[in-house]
């Protein structure tokens, strides 16, 4: 490891930096204006470079931070009905399609029994599938459609109105060409490119800003159902019609019903050539957690906190179905201690949801505070323009920005007593800030005070197994960290005659692997859709597959 240590001027990474970054004041270019359709394709390498080789960690955030910025902005232009941003509107415009309006769905790439999507048309992108615009999917294999409105690993979200938010993710036209191309879009697609003699490992595409080369991007959104007590004029809304977590006949579609749904949550990730580890920036309506001055006098209402509530922060409402083998619908469970998931007209009591503030702690996340209040400075020009513009998106924020210090260094392996460093370094590249996440997507990774292995890369450990790292931290999580675990099918289970194992619904069982410090074991190259989405072709005499669950969008108007 002692070669890792001479690749700039910071001396050993993070750990010998600190000291000088907390030195500096938030500082670095103001935000460039007038705002742009202009998709940035990455940073400027040789700007963030020197940054990086002089110590100036806090400039260089900047720089990723108004990346992040132009990116939000640029993608949530007005479009025209090619997809392509639209001449002679501004961000401004509150009723038009967005640019990512126009990218595909998860949903249209990963399809039922692995089939293949069809091409990329932006032309008929949001028409895709009746216009269907489904959330995530389940963040395990041999789920249903009831938790597709959950949160990652979790359960879903009940807003101070008590209804649940709603997630949603697309890709751009290269990650999409990238999944196509190489068959990632089935489990057994990515069985036979992960068992390829060479040239097997993941690896989205990489976007140049020297070049004008655009990398692989995702977006996530999180959408909360509007109510009466709910101004309108501080969320970017669309009318949809969703379909409900609910009990439902077998081969019967759950009940719709339509709604007006706000943007409360945007997560972004982009790979590019400074950031092989991805560029992770999530943004938040204002309101989520806390009150806010209105120009009228008086404070707006938190969408997900009750200053007058003593429930005990970020905690998962709790459970009360199970799911019909069957059919997959959820059947009530009156015995909580057997409850599985959620239905919801029964899950509508409002989670308290915080943001929880991680203190400094020593060599642990130096960096953290100076990078929030830098990022806080920089949202507060933003704001200030937009709201010069009378766009919606005064109203939203950067949470903040994960980058790479140092592009490619090693991560450090988690184990017993490895904290803090195996947590700082839990990725490759000495990723800044060190914990970041996105209250309304996140909502129940932040735990505060708990034993280190879980926030460190000590690789899968069995449901209930103690952590390896038992040394006590305070921490949540980061966008990274969690992506860092993403893996691809490597291969099936098999019975000790070699044939294959089957689940209940006669299907295939896959393997994953996941970006591991030790080798090629199957890395998903931090994107979580290989491993949640795909499904298996079927056997011979297998049940037909059950289609994409429906508990999603259908937008149907602005």
């Amino acid at each position: 490891m002692g070669t890792r240590f001479c690749r700039s001027a910071l001396g050993a990474g993070l750990l010998a930096f600190a000291s000088t970054a907390f030195a500096q004041s938030p500082a670095g270019r103001s935000f460039p204006l007038p705002f742009s359709s202009n998709l940035p394709y990455d940073v400027d390498r040789a700007v963030v470079d020197r940054l990086d080789r002089e110590g100036r960690v806090l400039e260089a955030q900047r720089e990723f931070d108004i990346l992040a910025w132009q990116t939000f902005i640029a993608l949530n232009w007005p479009a025209a009905s090619d997809g392509k941003p639209a001449r002679g509107k501004t961000i401004a415009d509150g009723f038009a399609e967005r640019v990512w309006s126009f990218w595909r769905p998860a949903s249209t790439i990963f399809l039922t029994e692995g089939a293949r999507p069809r091409p990329w048309n932006p032309s008929q992108a949001t028409a895709e599938e009746s216009s269907l615009f489904r959330p995530k999917a389940a963040w395990r294999q041999h789920t249903t459609s009831a938790d597709q409105n959950f949160q990652a690993f979790s359960g879903p979200l009940v807003d101070q109105n008590g209804k649940w938010v709603r997630y949603e993710v697309l890709v751009n036209k290269e990650e999409f060409d990238y999944l196509v191309s190489h068959k990632l879009y089935s489990l057994d697609g990515q069985v036979e490119y992960t068992q390829k003699a060479d040239d097997n490992e993941i690896s989205f595409p990489i976007g140049s800003a020297s070049k004008r080369l655009r990398g692989a991007i995702e977006v996530k959104f999180a959408w909360k159902e509007l109510g009466a007590n709910d101004d309108r004029s501080r969320f970017f809304t669309r009318r949809v019609r969703v379909q409900l977590a609910e009990p439902f006949p077998d081969g019967q579609e759950p009940p719709t019903r339509e709604i007006d749904a706000g943007l409360v949550g945007m997560h972004i990730a982009m790979r590019t050539r400074s950031s092989p580890e991805w560029i992770w920036a999530t943004f938040e309506q204002i309101d989520n957690v806390r009150s806010n001055p209105l120009p009228g006098g008086g404070e707006s209402h938190p969408n997900f906190f009750d200053p007058h509530s003593h429930a005990t922060p970020n905690q998962l409402p709790p459970k009360n179905a199970t799911l019909d083998p069957r059919s997959g619908s959820p059947v009530i469970e009156p015995d909580p201690a057997k409850a599985t998931t959620w239905i919801e007209h029964l899950t509508t009591t409002p989670v308290q949801v915080t943001r929880v503030e991680v203190p400094t702690q020593g060599t642990l996340n130096p960096l953290d505070k100076k990078i929030a209040a830098s990022t806080a400075a920089l949202n507060a020009e933003v704001q200030a323009a937009l709201r010069r513009e009378h766009s919606v998106f005064q109203y939203y924020e950067l949470i903040g920005t994960q980058w790479p210090v140092h592009p490619n260094a090693p991560a450090f392996a988690g184990g017993n007593m490895s904290a803090p460093e195996s947590i700082t370094h839990k990725t490759p590249g000495d990723m800044v800030p060190v914990f970041l996440v996105n209250t309304t997507m996140e909502t129940y990774f932040q735990k505060g005070l708990q034993p280190a292995g879980p926030l460190e890369q000590d690789d899968r450990l069995a449901d209930g197994a103690p952590p390896i790292d038992s040394t006590p931290v305070f921490g949540t999580e980061s966008c990274v960290g969690c992506h860092y675990s993403a893996g691809a099918a490597v291969g099936f289970r098999t019975n000790e005659d070699g044939s294959l194992k089957r689940d209940g619904n006669g299907r295939k069982i896959p393997i994953f692997g996941e970006n591991s410090h030790f080798g090629k074991t199957g890395n998903g190259n931090f994107s979580w859709l290989l491993q949640i989405e795909a499904q298996t072709a079927p056997l011979p005499n297998s049940a037909p597959a059950k289609p994409r669950g429906p508990a999603g969008f259908i937008d149907i108007a602005h």
